[in-house]
């Protein structure tokens, strides 16, 4: 059913940031659609009239295009996209695996893409300017101890 509230996608939702973030949103009457591998085993989050959670890898083209049909189907729009998802791994990038490094482009940076890709796909039913995104995710933190966050407006 849609929503005459803004919808906002939470990616990297089912704890810390993530979570915090979606708790944030939802305290400002906020319609959210949250994914993470594990979203709906999240013991932060609960799926209410104003949230619902979609498990996927955002890495994945797939997921992104259910996470935005799953926003666009309950709450009508997707107005702003927060890009949380990321991995860190705790050791020397000598030490990384084949399958370290997959893990990590995918999610830090296809997983940037494919969340940005989400906003497009309801683009034709409002005005493209309105859309927003923010990402925290780590392939925007190069140094430790540092925060940066990146917005973008359409």
């Amino acid at each position: 059913m849609a929503s005459n509230q803004k919808t906002v996608i939470v990616t990297g939702a089912s704890q810390g940031i993530g979570a915090g973030v979606v708790k944030a949103f939802l305290a400002r009457d906020y319609d959210v659609v949250g994914t993470a591998r594990s979203a709906t085993k999240s013991k932060e989050l609960s799926v209410s009239d104003h949230l619902a959670l979609i498990d996927g890898d955002i890495g994945e083209f797939e997921t992104a295009q259910k996470v935005a049909e799953l926003a666009i189907k309950k709450f009508g729009s997707i107005d702003a996209v927060v890009a949380n998802a990321g991995i860190f791994l705790v050791k020397p990038f000598t030490e990384y695996t084949a399958g370290d490094f997959r893990a990590l482009v995918s999610t830090n940076l296809a997983g940037l893409f494919t969340s940005h890709s989400l906003r497009q796909t309801d683009a034709g039913t409002e005005d493209r300017r309105q859309h927003r995104g923010i990402t925290a995710a780590l392939v925007d933190n190069p140094i430790a101890g540092h925060t940066r966050f990146l917005f973008y407006d359409h």
